[in-house]
């Protein structure tokens, strides 16, 4: 049973931790009709320290399709994902009115 614990503890700790992507969903549906119309902000940027640009924008895109893709499938959140082999997981933060900053 202990080699059993220890080989789990081992396995726990030498996995990649996933980065945590904030966001939160906007209203900007400013003229009432039958579309109710939603922004997404990401709240806090990604590490993307010494990443190209082109490949910081890509991963934005990739981060935006999967939030949309969250909200229209809401079996699905939740769930950490890959892009380019790194672990992600989106927190979906309410909206309260209140610029973030």
């Amino acid at each position: 049973m202990r080699k059993i614990l220890l080989l789990t503890l081992s396995l726990l700790y030498s996995q990649e931790l996933p980065e945590m992507v904030p966001y939160r969903l906007l209203p900007c549906d400013y003229s009432p009709d039958e579309w109710l119309e939603l922004e997404i902000e990401i709240i806090v940027p990604l590490s993307t320290d010494g990443i190209p640009t082109v490949h910081k924008e890509e991963t934005l895109e990739i981060l935006y399709e999967r939030i949309n893709f969250e909200i229209i499938n809401p079996s699905i959140r939740n769930e950490m994902f890959t892009i380019d082999g790194k672990l992600y997981y989106l927190i979906r933060l309410p909206f309260n009115g209140i610029p973030w900053g």
